[in-house]
């Protein structure tokens, strides 16, 4: 049986070394987030986005902040994603990254039952692409217990389950805008 597996973009993030909302920079004549958006609705059944500030180019019926206060980064975005989420799996997706591969749900979801992994994630390069993790969503408790200890790297909170990688050969595909001058660089 296949499962159902349903997308998160996190956009909560402060955004610092853009200097400003990096979701509504413009790429193409569109917000950045409205790229993302367009390719990842594409691949899930169902697309939610986690912003601590309303972004009036989407309904805020699919908008949700973060649970946990602080601000405490893409880790309390992935918890809150996962406590709100309506499917057993979740595809997690940064903002900032408009050419993720459109196979990305796909190809990382084939290996859900698969050595029963708890988290799934692309690798590029031989460089983990945490970010992009699918996940399910009965991990949230294990999520919130590894934020209350004061940890928040998401990696070494993705280390700490059983988790499965995947490679992807598109050298550019998880290249991510963190800034003006990588906004230049496309």
């Amino acid at each position: 049986m296949k499962a159902e597996v349903e997308g998160v973009i996190l956009a909560g993030g402060k955004s610092s070394r853009m200097g400003q909302n990096k979701s509504l920079v413009l790429l193409d004549k569109k917000p950045l987030i409205e790229h993302i958006f367009n390719r990842m609705k594409k691949q899930v059944k169902r697309l939610s986005i986690n912003s601590n500030e309303p972004l009036s180019i989407f309904s805020k019926s699919i908008q949700f902040g973060d649970l946990l206060p602080g601000q405490l980064g893409p880790l309390s975005g992935i918890f809150s994603g996962l406590s709100q989420a309506k499917a057993d799996w979740v595809q997690f997706c940064p903002n900032d990254t408009p050419f993720f591969p459109t196979n990305l749900v796909a190809k990382l979801s084939a290996h859900i039952d698969e050595e029963n992994p708890k988290i799934i994630l692309p690798t590029s390069d031989g460089k983990f692409e945490p970010v992009f993790l699918l996940c399910p969503k009965n991990l949230a408790g294990n999520l919130k217990d590894f934020l209350s200890s004061g940890e928040r790297k998401l990696e070494v909170w993705v280390r700490s389950n059983n988790f499965k990688t995947v490679d992807f050969k598109e050298k550019h595909a998880f290249f991510n805008i963190n800034s003006i001058s990588d906004l230049q660089k496309i």
